[in-house]
């Protein structure tokens, strides 16, 4: 019974520690230079933003004295007065074959003078799972300390232990969609999570039988 309690343990450990690590590096963006509220970063930039690649046109980055960040301080608008603009990264640590979860926040520039409700797009790329359009709805009641975030997930199965992730934009020029708390995790599969409960109902029985035995003594 012992070594089973120690087997269910360990799985339960390596099973809650393989689903909340996060893929991505600086999936919240806050490592980088100080952006001084907004800082426009140009193409091909590859060190103002700890793990992450500007892409053609370029991106603003932005703290919370601009507006207020889904987690953290920072976050990035992915159009500018450039253009629409974009991030790169490749994640790597992936095991080929694995189902994992690609979850980010999405919001817009909430500056945008345009009138209200307006769609902001944006394409998100991902190896071996495709491009996606995602669209997000400026309101009257988005304000740069409500900016009303929205999460989105999509699940995909790892063809590689190295896959290219990206954020495009393909709103107008100048104001556009603003992205944050960019995370790819592992899903335990049905089977894992079936063994996992085992796991829990082992430890019990076992906590039962010691807290008998200790009434007994």
């Amino acid at each position: 019974m012992r070594t089973a309690l120690v087997v269910a343990t360990a799985l339960m450990v390596s099973t809650a520690a393989n689903a909340t690590t996060n893929l991505v590096t600086n999936g919240s963006f806050e490592q980088g230079i100080n952006p001084a509220g907004t800082t426009f970063l140009d193409t091909d930039d590859t060190t103002s933003i700890t793990g992450w690649k500007v892409l053609t046109t370029g991106i603003n980055y932005v703290d919370n004295s601009a507006w207020n960040a889904a987690s953290g301080s920072r976050s990035v608008e992915l159009s500018t007065d450039a253009g629409r603009g974009g991030i790169w990264q490749r994640v790597e640590g992936f095991s080929v074959g694995y189902r994992y979860r690609l979850t980010f926040d999405v919001s817009a520039n909430p500056n945008d003078p345009a009138l209200r409700p307006k769609e902001s797009r944006l394409i998100t790329t991902l190896s071996g799972m495709g491009a996606k359009l995602n669209i997000y709805t400026l309101n009257d009641v988005n304000t740069s300390t409500n900016m009303l975030y929205q999460t989105v997930s999509y699940d995909f199965i790892a063809t590689g232990t190295g896959l290219n992730l990206s954020f495009r934009s393909s709103a107008a020029p100048i104001y556009g969609p603003v992205i944050d708390s960019v995370s790819i995790s592992v899903v335990p599969e049905a089977s894992t999570w079936a063994m996992l409960l085992a796991g829990f109902g082992l430890v019990g029985f076992a906590s039962r039988r010691r807290n008998r035995a200790a009434v007994a003594a």
